[in-house]
C-alpha cells in the first residue's frame, strides 16, 4: 500500500493548541552546556491502545496531503508523556541526550516514523480485512526483538512484570522498544478482530471497537461522525432542491 508524502503540521484535533518550550540545560562531549527542549503539542488518544494512538499522530491517512504531528524527536517524547509510555523522569534523560546526540534523535525519528508507517498498513489491512504484507510484520518482528533485547524480568508486589531496562546514554529509541511491545500485544490479542478504520473519506484512523455490538463507524463522532451528517443533510437539502425544480 503506498503512502503519500506527509506534510508537517496538524489540522485536526488541536483547538487551543499551544507550544510551550521546556528547556533543561545539559553537558555536552565538549563539555559545553546546551539547552536541550521540546514543544508541548495535544493529541488525540482514540485508538484504544498505545500503538493505534501512535499510528493516529498522522492525520488524514487517505487524502492526497497528510499532515504528520511529528517534526522532531522532541514530538516523539512529548506524545510518549502525554500517552503514558514515558514517565517524565525518563523523558528528562531522554531530552538531555537527544541535545548531545542530535544525529541519534534524527535516525529515531526516521525509524518512528517507519514504524508507524508498517503499523498503519498492517491495521488498516486487518481492519478491510486483508492479510497485511509480511515486509510489514517482518518489520515490527525486528523492532519487537531489539525491545526484547533490552528486556528483563522484575519482581514487584509478588508478580513478575517483563520491563524494559533503564535508558542509559544514547539509547533513544526507548520509546520505539516501548512501542513495539505494546505492538506485538495487540497484535497477538483477541482485540485484534475488533479494529476498525474511521468510515470517514480521509481521515483513515484506526480504533479499537468496544462498543456494545461493535458498530463503531467513526474515530470520533464529534468530528467526523458530525462532518459524514452534515454531507448527508446537505446531499438531501441539494436533491429536494433539485426535485422541487
Amino acid at each position: 500500500m503506498p503512502l503519500p508524502t506527509l506534510a508537517s503540521g496538524s489540522t485536526k484535533g488541536t483547538a487551543g493548541e499551544e507550544r510551550i518550550e521546556v528547556a533543561e540545560s545539559c553537558e555536552t562531549g565538549s563539555g559545553r552546556s546546551r539547552k536541550a527542549s521540546f514543544a508541548t503539542k495535544n493529541y488525540s488518544f482514540l485508538g484504544g491502545d498505545p500503538s493505534v494512538d501512535f499510528v493516529n499522530t498522522v492525520e488524514d491517512w487517505l487524502s492526497e496531503a497528510p499532515v504528520d504531528k511529528f517534526k522532531s524527536y522532541g514530538d516523539l517524547l512529548d506524545w510518549s508523556q502525554k500517552a503514558g509510555i514515558v514517565g517524565s523522569e525518563l523523558i528528562s534523560t531522554l531530552l538531555n541526550a537527544a541535545s548531545e546526540c542530535e544525529q541519534d534523535s534524527e535516525r529515531v525519528l526516521r525509524r518512528a516514523r517507519q514504524f508507524r508507517e508498517h503499523m498503519y498498513r498492517i491495521l488498516a489491512a486487518t481492519a478491510a480485512g486483508d492479510p497485511p504484507d509480511g515486509k510489514d510484520l517482518d518489520a515490527i518482528t525486528a523492532l519487537a526483538r531489539k525491545a526484547a533485547a533490552h528486556s528483563r524480568l522484575e519482581l514487584g508486589d509478588g508478580e513478575f512484570a517483563w520491563v524494559l531496562d533503564e535508558a542509559k546514554g544514547c539509547e533513544l529509541d526507548w520509546p520505539l522498544w516501548e512501542l513495539a511491545r505494546s505492538a506485538v500485544a495487540l497484535l497477538t490479542s483477541e482485540s485484534l478482530k475488533n479494529v476498525r478504520q474511521c468510515a470517514d473519506e480521509t481521515c483513515g484512523w484506526l480504533f479499537i471497537d468496544r462498543s456494545r455490538n461493535h458498530s463503531r463507524r467513526w474515530c470520533d463522532m464529534s468530528s467526523c461522525g458530525n462532518r459524514a451528517k452534515a454531507r448527508r443533510n446537505y446531499a438531501r437539502q441539494k436533491a429536494r432542491r433539485l426535485a422541487a425544480g
